[in-house]
């Protein structure tokens, strides 16, 4: 028979080598884990949040100048707001991508501590496959708000008295 590494069970998977940490710092890592989970899942919701309520605050202004009495000021204050939201909108989107990253490090610096078992399952989906995805998502975000402030000014325009 083959002689197999020490690593190695008898089935051939890698035998378990849990962490070196005691109790109370494998309790607390695990507890800060958790919280940056809970921020990450909270910034995304929050990101999704900010394109739909910049959608909606574009709808009520195309509202606004169809329905309410308006000249050319009020026109301009509308074109001004849209843009202003617009760009509101899209910081806030990639402020919270950032705030992600951050706690995504907090997260790969704890797993890094925990068992080889806990590590081979995080590694499952690759990294960069992770980044595609986030960042596709963050471009199609910051491309609904351009999109819906592009639609939003030439309502405007096509409403203009």
């Amino acid at each position: 028979m083959a002689d197999r590494g020490t690593d190695d069970s008898e089935d051939g998977e890698p035998q378990l080598a849990p962490s070196e940490l005691d109790e109370m710092t494998h309790r607390e890592l695990g507890l800060i884990y958790a919280d940056s989970t809970r921020t990450i899942l909270f910034s995304k919701s929050m990101q999704w949040k900010a394109v739909a309520s910049s959608l909606l605050v574009f709808g009520t202004i195309i509202l606004l100048a169809k329905y309410v009495t308006h000249g050319a000021q009020f026109m301009m204050v509308l074109k001004i707001s849209a843009i202003v939201v617009a760009m509101a909108a899209v910081f806030m989107v990639v402020l919270f991508q950032f705030w992600q990253h951050t706690e995504g490090r907090k997260l790969v610096t704890i797993e890094s501590a925990y068992s080889n078992l806990f590590r081979r399952i995080r590694k499952l989906k690759s990294i960069r496959e992770a980044n595609i995805h986030r960042y596709l998502i963050l471009l199609f975000m910051a491309g609904t708000i351009i999109i819906g402030c592009g639609i939003t000014l030439m309502s405007l325009d096509a409403i203009a008295p």
